[in-house]
């Protein structure tokens, strides 16, 4: 019997850091990190984490690949058993990424993970829960966020 797949497309600006701490660039926000992946592990169902954050033009398969600061996110995720497994294309905007990359590969269940429902104008948005950039990713997100089906 195949296993479930379970997607998160991750932004980061706005959710694993707060509007606050976008005056240094690439700032990461311990507190939104562990409430992430607090929410990332709650299930048991091994989602796997796709940025589609700017950020992902740094990541890479090849960790001597990839950026100082996806190498600092996944070091800190690492802490609590969470890595980004991969990241959208650059097609010009999130919402034809996500639509991209859920045609291209086995996607049962997806939740996505912003902070700014601009990027979402035609999308399902039962499946979009959008993060209070004020605070970032929150303890009540975790409760709040629940897996959308592709069926």
């Amino acid at each position: 019997m195949k296993t479930k797949q379970y997607i998160i497309f991750l932004d980061i600006d706005g959710v694993l850091n707060t509007k606050a701490s976008w005056k240094k660039p690439f700032s990461l926000v311990d507190a939104c990190i562990k409430n992430f992946c607090t929410f990332v592990n709650h299930d048991n169902v091994s989602p796997k984490i796709i940025l589609t954050s700017s950020w992902k033009t740094g990541w890479s398969l090849l960790r001597e690949n990839q950026t100082p600061q996806i190498i600092e996110l996944q070091e800190k995720l690492s802490k609590y058993d969470c890595s980004v497994f991969s990241r959208t294309q650059d097609l010009g905007n999130r919402q034809k990424e996500i639509l991209n990359y859920m045609a291209t590969h086995d996607v049962d269940f997806y939740v996505i993970i912003d902070d700014d429902d601009t990027e979402y104008k035609g999308f399902d948005k039962s499946g979009v829960y959008i993060i209070n950039a004020e605070t970032g990713f929150s303890e009540n997100d975790i409760k709040r966020i629940k897996w959308k089906s592709i069926t």
